[in-house]
């Protein structure tokens, strides 16, 4: 996949004298003005011990129904309703960072959802009006995702990540890249009841780079590529894992946000 996109950049990089004089982990290339949907980042705050949580799942479901992908959720376990992984092994799903996420937005209630980094800690009943304004605003940047699990050369398996940022106008900010995973069957209270096959979707698993991503300077129809890449761990199922990748700064939160299930790699 890596070798079909970069051939197809070198072909359409005309102001170049050759493809291999570009850094590889960042090429910058002038193209026409793309137009793109405006989609919405929901960072839902959850936890296994969260007794409403689930109806707040169910929430989303009839959102995703509506928006499709222009509606890109990600659950990030955390607080005192979280089972961490650290303490759990494979029964729990709380990553470091959750409290950290939780904390920055000052999540206190659960669950609560934070939409494009600008709405602040949201009770459930609220996320389907905040969206649906976000859905409305103007787009400034698109961004196209592409993730495959490749091999190292020492045997180690990683899942290997294209973003490409395509810039309307100058933006500032961070781009971020997390891995979630779906069909996760486990343990969660839902209500009065205690199941132990309840299906976990779209779950924040790890940050390729960085907790808070890195640093991003884009100019106006200046098209960027970042490849980054992170190893595979024992506990994913690489067959349900994707990628979201967002750029966001602290004036106008997440200015975009896509997302791409990871391909698996193909055997011989």
């Amino acid at each position: 996949m890596k070798k079909i996109f970069y051939t197809l950049l070198c072909g359409m990089a005309g102001l170049f004298a050759a493809c291999d004089e570009i850094d590889e982990a960042d090429r910058y290339i002038e193209m026409p003005v793309v137009e793109s949907r405006r989609a919405v980042l929901l960072e839902e705050f959850t936890g296994q011990m969260c007794t409403n949580c689930p109806e707040a799942q169910r929430r989303i479901s009839s959102m995703k129904e509506q928006y499709g992908d222009q509606l890109v959720v990600v659950g990030i376990h955390a607080g005192n309703f979280g089972l961490a992984e650290s303490d759990y092994g494979s029964l729990g799903l709380m990553q470091p960072e959750g409290d950290e996420y939780a904390g920055h937005w000052n999540v206190e209630a659960y669950p609560a959802g934070v939409i494009n980094r600008t709405s602040g800690a949201l009770t459930a009943p609220e996320w389907a009006t905040y969206v649906r304004s976000e859905v409305a605003k103007e787009v400034k940047l698109g961004i196209s995702l592409s993730a495959s699990i490749t091999e190292t050369e020492a045997g180690d398996s990683v899942v290997s990540i294209v973003a490409m940022l395509e810039p309307s106008a100058t933006v500032n900010g961070k781009l971020q890249l997390w891995i979630t995973e779906s069909h996760i069957v486990g343990f969660q209270i839902d209500g009065g009841n205690t199941l132990t096959d309840y299906e976990h979707n779209h779950v924040y698993r790890a940050s390729v780079n960085g907790t808070w991503g890195e640093d991003l300077s884009l100019q106006a129809n200046i098209f960027q590529t970042v490849e980054r890449s992170i190893p595979v761990r024992e506990n994913w199922n690489t067959a349900n894992l994707s990628v979201v990748g967002f750029v966001y700064n602290d004036a106008d939160g997440v200015l975009q946000v896509a997302e791409c299930e990871v391909e698996k790699q193909e055997t011989e």
